[in-house]
């Protein structure tokens, strides 16, 4: 699988998003702590769990929790 020239862009007929309010990567943590750089090709969820994401200075954090 290639990721070659993958990027994330705004829809056709909407204006793109200022820079430092979409983010350029994504860090990765598991209880916390960093799984290292952004260049992970899949995220893989198996089994239960319950998607939040935080409110106030943790806007912009989504939690995955294993049911």
């Amino acid at each position: 699988m290639s990721t070659e020239g993958f990027a994330l862009s705004a829809q056709p007929g909407n204006p793109a998003p200022a820079p430092q309010v979409f983010p350029t990567q994504l860090q990765f943590r598991f209880n916390g702590v960093d799984l290292g750089g952004p260049d992970a090709y899949v995220l893989d969820f198996v089994g239960a769990f319950v998607v939040t994401r935080g409110t106030g200075a943790n806007a912009n954090t989504i939690t995955v929790a294993l049911a």
